[in-house]
């Protein structure tokens, strides 16, 4: 059971760790700063990295336990989601306070183009520039990265063991 664990923490902190090099290297590669629809496939390439890890993590859990059922797996995905999250909070400091420390202030003037673009008064630019600066700290980030990494881990274990538990995976080796 302990070894089960830590199978499932590494797993979650490798799957967190693969997310903050995708996220620092999206940020170097200038997909943050470069409008919405190349952010969109900063999102769609994280999406993939992460539903991959977590098929990969429960793929190796069934091969070290050919017997796994659909729970077991569940909650091997839980456990690695849980260090994944918080492998995310940690992404979002190191991002927030190292990498892009000007990352709110470059949403709220992006929040200012985009309604001054479309006509708003100066009294509705400012009130959504106020909305912008309260929403894009971090603190907001921290806590949303957290639960979007914890929920998509789980709802991807949950929806990968259905297949595992199905299909057998070749035993590993045995040392």
């Amino acid at each position: 059971m302990r070894r089960d664990l830590f199978h499932a923490l590494d797993w979650g902190a490798a799957i967190g760790l693969v997310n903050l090099v995708w996220l620092y290297a999206a940020y170097y590669l200038g997909l943050h700063t470069n409008g919405i629809a190349v952010f969109q496939v900063f999102m769609t390439v994280w999406l993939l990295l992460t539903c991959i890890g977590f098929v990969l993590a429960l793929r190796s859990a069934k091969r070290r336990d050919p017997q796994r059922g659909y729970l077991s797996g569940v909650l091997f995905g839980a456990v690695a989601a849980l260090a994944s999250a918080v492998m995310a909070v940690v992404a979002q400091v190191g991002y927030f306070k190292v990498v892009h420390p000007e990352w709110p202030e470059y949403m709220a003037q992006q929040t200012r183009e985009h309604f001054a673009a479309h006509g708003a008064s100066a009294e509705q630019i400012a009130q959504f520039e106020a909305q912008a600066r309260d929403y894009f700290t971090l603190s907001n980030y921290a806590v949303s990265s957290a639960i979007t990494a914890f929920v998509l881990g789980m709802l991807v274990s949950a929806i990968a063991m259905l297949f595992l538990r199905r299909r057998p995976v070749a035993e590993a080796p045995v040392p």
